[in-house]
C-alpha cells in the first residue's frame, strides 16, 4: 500500500469519523426500542448478572438480540460505568465503527474495482451518507456490523479469487459465525461465499467454510432455543426467538404471510428509493427515478458478478430476507447503505449495451441523491428520529418517577427506556406479532391479544401508552363492562393509567 493510498485512506476515516462525532447527543436510549434492550443487556453483563433481560419481573435470560453487541458495549461499561452519562460513550464508539466502515469500503472499491478515484468516491459518499448516519447517531449495532462485514468481505474476495489455505477456509467461516452474532442477517455471508466456491468446484474449499461457520454459530443457536421457551408466551415476539417468532406466524397465516410481507416491503423499500434518488418528488420524477435505479443496479450487478462475487451475493440474500421479513424494511436498509452506493458506482465500470442511457441514468441519480443529502443535513434529518422519540419517552419516565414506587412494575411502550431511567421492572404493552405489520388490528384485538395477557402474566401497576393505537387499546380496556384500566391522566407524548385492583 503506497503513501498516497494510505493518506487517502486517512482522509475519508477522519472526515466520517468527524461526521460521527458531530451528530452523537445526548437523547435517550430507548428510541428504537433495541438500543435500550442493547444497553440493558450491556449492563446486565457489566455487572457479572449474565445476559439477561433485567427489565423483565425474574430477569430472565435473553435470547432475541445476539451478544456481540452487547459484549463490547458491556466493555465500555466497566470503564464507565455511571449511567446515562455512559450513553454518549457507546454513541461515540459507534462513530469509531462508521469512520472503519468509510475506510474499508473504500479499500473494497479500490480492490474490486482497480480504481483508487471511484474508490475514494465510494468512500466520501458512505463518510456522508445520511440514512447510515440515522443509525450512527443511535445505540444500535447496525455500525459494529457493517465494520465487520466490510472487512470479511474484503478478506472473502480475496479467498474466493484465489486458492486458500485450509487455515484460511476455516477462519473465514468461523468470521461469518461470528458475524451472526452482531446481527443475524449476516447468516446471509455464507451462502455468498459458499456458492462462488462452489461454482468454481472448490467443494472442499465451501465445507470447510461452512464447518466453521456452523460450528461458531451452534452455541448461539442452542442458547436460544434454550431459553426462548422459558419466555412467558405474551413476550415471545418482543423477547423470543426470531426464527420462532416467524414460524409462528407462518403457522398463523400460511403462505399468505410470505405473499403479503414481499408485496408490502417491495412497495416500501420502492418509495423510501424514489424518495431519496429523485431529483423531485412528482410522479413522472419518480417514475424516471425508478427507472434509472433498476438500469444502474442491473449494471451494478453485472459489474459485481465478475469482479465482486462475494459482495453481490450478500446483496441478494440479504435483500431477499428483507424483503420476506414482516417488518417495516427501512432500518435494514439503512444499514447496509453504503453498499448500495457501493453498487450504483460500480454500475458506471460496468460494460453493457446502452452506455449512453446508463450515463445519464447515473448522473440523474446523483442530482437527486445529491439534494437529498444537502437537505438532510441542513435539517440534521440523522436525530429525526430521536427528537420525536424523546418527546414521548421523557414524559413518560418523568410521570413514572413521580407517581410508582420503586418495586411496582410498569408496561410502556418505551419498556427499556422506563426501566433504564426510572429503575421501575418494564414490560411492553403488545405481544408483538408478524400480524402487527401485515394488518391494521382493532382496538380490542389489541387489547385482548396483547395487553390482558400481559396485565395476567405480570403484577403491573401502571400502563403508559405512546402511541395512538397502543392508547386506543388501553382505552378499551377502561370501558369493558369490568374494566381492567383507569385512567391517570395525559402528557406530552402520552397517557398513562393504572390498574385498578393493583
Amino acid at each position: 500500500m503506497n503513501r498516497r493510498w494510505t493518506l487517502a485512506l486517512c482522509a475519508v476515516g477522519t472526515i466520517a469519523l468527524a461526521f460521527g462525532v458531530v451528530i452523537a447527543d445526548r437523547y435517550p436510549v430507548g428510541v428504537f426500542h433495541d438500543d435500550a434492550m442493547y444497553v440493558i443487556l450491556a449492563r446486565s453483563l457489566a455487572t457479572g448478572q449474565g445476559f439477561r433481560y433485567l427489565n423483565i419481573p425474574g430477569a430472565p435470560l435473553a435470547s432475541h438480540f445476539p451478544p456481540g453487541y452487547p459484549f463490547v458495549l458491556s466493555l465500555v461499561w466497566r470503564l464507565l460505568p455511571v449511567f446515562p452519562a455512559n450513553v454518549l460513550a457507546f454513541k461515540l464508539l459507534n462513530a469509531v465503527f462508521f469512520s472503519a466502515s468509510a475506510v474499508l469500503i473504500t479499500q473494497l472499491a479500490r480492490e474490486r474495482f482497480d480504481d483508487s478515484r471511484a474508490a475514494v468516491i465510494v468512500g466520501l459518499l458512505s463518510a456522508i451518507s445520511v440514512p447510515f448516519l440515522v443509525l450512527v447517531s443511535m445505540v444500535l449495532s447496525e455500525p459494529m456490523f457493517l465494520a465487520l462485514l466490510l472487512g470479511l468481505l474484503i478478506v472473502a474476495e480475496r479467498l474466493v479469487a484465489s486458492p486458500m489455505s485450509r487455515s484460511r477456509a476455516l477462519a473465514c467461516g468461523a468470521c461469518i459465525g461470528l458475524l451472526t452474532l452482531v446481527r443475524a442477517h449476516g447468516i446471509v455471508m455464507l451462502p455468498a461465499v459458499m456458492i462462488p466456491l462452489a461454482l468454481h468446484r472448490r467443494w472442499k474449499d465451501a465445507a470447510l467454510v461452512a464447518f466453521a461457520a456452523v460450528a461458531a454459530m451452534l452455541p448461539w443457536q442452542l442458547w436460544g432455543a434454550a431459553h426462548s421457551a422459558a419466555l412467558p408466551p405474551p413476550l415471545a415476539g418482543n423477547y423470543g426467538s426470531y426464527v420462532a417468532w416467524w414460524i409462528r406466524g407462518y403457522r398463523d397465516m400460511g403462505p399468505v404471510m410470505i405473499l403479503e410481507t414481499v408485496r408490502r416491503t417491495t412497495s416500501e423499500v420502492v418509495a423510501m428509493l424514489a424518495t431519496l434518488f429523485s431529483p423531485g418528488q412528482a410522479t413522472a420524477v419518480r417514475v424516471m427515478t425508478l427507472a434509472s435505479l433498476t438500469g444502474v443496479f442491473v449494471a451494478g450487478a453485472v459489474h459485481l458478478r465478475r469482479h465482486a462475487p462475494v459482495t453481490l451475493g450478500f446483496l441478494a440474500w440479504y435483500a431477499a430476507i428483507v424483503l420476506a421479513w414482516p417488518f417495516p424494511p427501512s432500518r435494514f436498509v439503512w444499514g447496509v447503505w453504503p453498499l448500495l452506493l457501493f453498487l450504483i458506482v460500480a454500475a458506471a465500470r460496468a460494460r453493457v449495451p446502452a452506455r449512453l442511457a446508463l450515463a445519464g441514468a447515473l448522473v440523474w441519480l446523483t442530482v437527486g441523491y445529491a439534494e437529498y443529502e444537502v437537505r438532510a443535513i441542513r435539517g440534521k434529518w440523522w436525530s429525526s428520529i430521536s427528537r420525536t422519540s424523546s418527546q414521548r419517552i421523557q414524559p413518560a419516565v418523568a410521570w413514572v418517577l413521580a407517581n410508582t414506587a420503586p418495586d411496582d412494575v410498569v408496561a410502556a411502550d418505551d419498556e427499556g427506556s422506563v426501566f433504564l431511567y426510572t429503575g421501575r421492572q418494564a414490560v411492553p404493552v403488545a405481544s408483538f406479532t408478524t400480524s402487527h405489520y401485515l394488518r391494521d388490528r382493532s382496538a380490542a384485538v389489541e387489547a385482548e391479544e396483547g395487553l390482558v395477557p400481559l396485565l395476567a402474566a405480570f403484577p403491573v401497576r401502571a400502563v403508559l401508552v405512546g402511541s395512538q393505537k397502543t392508547f386506543n387499546a388501553a382505552e378499551f380496556l377502561v370501558t369493558r363492562p369490568t374494566p381492567l384500566l383507569a385512567r391517570r391522566e395525559q402528557f406530552a407524548g402520552g397517557a398513562a393509567f393504572t390498574v385498578p385492583d393493583r
